[in-house]
């Protein structure tokens, strides 16, 4: 974009109305509202080329997704700069220091932003389809797997107190489908002993669990229960067939997003370089494909992507104080592909695991030292994805020789 031929506009973004204020090239200004409909947000554009031929619309707004983002993508002419909410939020401070706001002051905080810093921003850059449908994916499914975690431990409680005999199915995931299909035919242990310890037998034949079968139906039989209070039992089955019934239907989506993922994932150019990432599988590859975006990806340096996915540290200094504190200002499923990139690479890399239980030997925390290990692979990924290159683990520990490094014999120690 040259500056001469740059419209710049400040949105503040609501709901239903979004508020503008914009600096034409000339000097003039405007300022108004739109609606938040497909076709008032066409009108607007259309308004502004009518007013601006030629031009092309630089567009600032604290948002890099939503509904006007999407309609704003379909223009050409109009280059999106997302910018950070605090950033403004500082400034709307250093103009009115007891507070106070309204949206059209906001669209012009954003515009004059925008017209400041034009050159520290970044725009907007949409990847390929691609890379945004195994994003979209990954997010969705993590989203749900977060549910699925926050569900199975309020079941895992509620069993505690009315049904702990479920404990002793040993279950390796508290959402384990024959655990769950178990609870909705038999939510108490009235129900399961009603059933005879036949009934139950072949109950659990039919879910697949022939080793366990006689077990199982055998500790249904013997065991005590922990309250015979008819009010908490039926009010605590009733919860529990609930919450069980959800995460069957959360299982249910979560394997068809893992199957979705599956069958993406090889077409996308990068594949091969995420995939020798060690000890990721489907799902983790995917997730480093959507951090790191098309091509030779979306981060200048590996600097860049250690400060944007907060693994790098924040070093402050006041006078003679020195410290060294986490990065909290980041995407934090961005920071939490890498930190869990970093954790599964322990158990496959030979570096990885020197340079980790080395971390660990100087004192540091668990999360510090897959931090610290993250902060080195993030370094190692940037390398491969901009030369196209997959990693290669003996590669990389013999040029850890060459160069005398004394992580080199500390992996000679766990070899």
């Amino acid at each position: 974009m040259t500056p001469e031929n740059n419209v710049l506009i400040g949105i503040d973004w609501a709901d239903s109305k979004h508020d503008f204020h914009l600096f034409a090239p000339d000097g003039n200004v405007q300022t108004g509202i739109f609606r938040q409909a497909p076709e008032a947000i066409a009108e607007q554009i259309q308004s502004w080329r009518n007013d601006h031929p030629g031009a092309t619309f630089a567009v600032a707004i604290e948002a890099s997704k939503g509904a006007l983002i999407n309609a704003l993508l379909q223009f050409d002419d109009v280059v999106i700069y997302p910018i950070n909410p605090a950033a403004l939020a500082y400034l709307r401070k250093s103009h009115r220091h007891g507070g106070g706001k309204s949206d059209p002051v906001d669209a012009r905080r954003i515009a004059e932003f925008l017209r400041e810093r034009m050159d520290e921003l970044r725009p907007l850059h949409q990847d390929s389809p691609l890379t945004r449908e195994l994003a979209g994916l990954s997010e969705g499914r993590r989203i749900a797997v977060d549910a699925r975690a926050d569900l199975a431990n309020e079941l895992t409680a509620l069993i505690k107190q009315y049904y702990p005999m479920i404990s002793g199915f040993s279950a390796a995931k508290p959402y384990a489908s024959f655990l769950l299909s178990f609870l909705i035919q038999y939510p108490t242990l009235a129900t399961a002993q009603a059933a005879g310890e036949a009934t139950l037998r072949s109950y659990f034949h039919g879910l697949n669990m022939k080793r366990k079968a006689d077990k199982l139906a055998k500790l249904i039989v013997s065991a005590k229960p922990v309250t015979t209070d008819s009010v908490v039992l039926r009010c605590s089955s009733r919860r529990a067939i609930m919450i069980a019934q959800q995460l069957q239907v959360l299982n249910k989506h979560i394997r068809s997003y893992e199957a979705a993922i599956k069958e993406l994932l090889p077409q996308h150019p990068q594949y091969a370089v995420a995939a020798s990432m060690p000890g990721t599988a489907a799902n983790t590859q995917a997730r480093i494909i959507a951090a790191m975006g098309d091509g030779e990806g979306r981060y200048k340096s590996a600097k860049s992507l250690q400060c944007a996915s907060g693994i790098a540290p924040i070093t402050e200094q006041s006078g003679k104080r020195k410290f060294v504190i986490a990065r909290w200002a980041c995407t934090k499923f961005l920071r939490q592909t890498f930190h869990e990139m970093a954790g599964l690479s322990i158990t496959k890399s030979r570096w990885a695991k020197a340079y980790y239980e080395d971390q660990k030997a100087k004192g540091k925390p668990v999360n510090t030292a897959k931090r610290a290990l993250a902060y080195k692979w993030q370094r190692i990924l940037f390398r491969c994805w901009q030369s196209g290159t997959p990693y290669n683990e003996d590669r990389y520990i013999e040029s850890l020789r060459r160069a005398g490094s004394p992580l080199y014999a500390k992996i000679q120690t766990l070899a």
